[in-house]
């Protein structure tokens, strides 16, 4: 029984790590495309913000989000795309709806991807752990 305990402790630590390299290499792999989109203040965390003209969400939920992290005290960059025009960037990223955000750490590197409405309080919550 106990051989049976080591087995599977020692299983889910390789899938585990296995999971953490995965999506480490991924973001690896987007922080060479992402050095060359956000052309803004290197000192400061970036938001990348896909939309549309016919995406509701977008004007009613994503931007008065986006507008409300204002008042979470945290200085950012925004860079706004709209997703039609800048087809490439957003399959690079892996953008499969509008409204969609890219938080970015003060060095450029991806660090968080929200496809679909991201809430001012988990934007600010990503922010802070960049």
């Amino acid at each position: 029984m106990f051989e049976r305990v080591v087995i599977l402790v020692l299983v889910i630590t390789i899938i585990s790590f296995l999971i953490k390299w995965f999506f480490n290499n991924r973001f690896k792999r987007l922080n060479n495309l992402v050095y060359d989109i956000a052309g803004t203040n290197s000192g400061l965390p970036t938001i990348i913000y896909f939309w549309t003209e016919q995406c509701s969400q977008c004007f009613c939920l994503q931007k008065p989000a986006l507008s409300k992290l204002k008042h979470y005290d945290q200085d950012f960059n925004l860079v706004s795309y709209n997703a039609f025009n800048e087809v490439e960037v957003a399959k690079k990223l892996n953008i499969k709806t509008v409204p969609a955000t890219v938080v970015l750490s003060k060095m450029n590197e991806v660090r968080f991807i929200n496809n679909g409405f991201a809430s001012e309080q988990l934007l600010a919550s990503q922010i802070k752990e960049t």
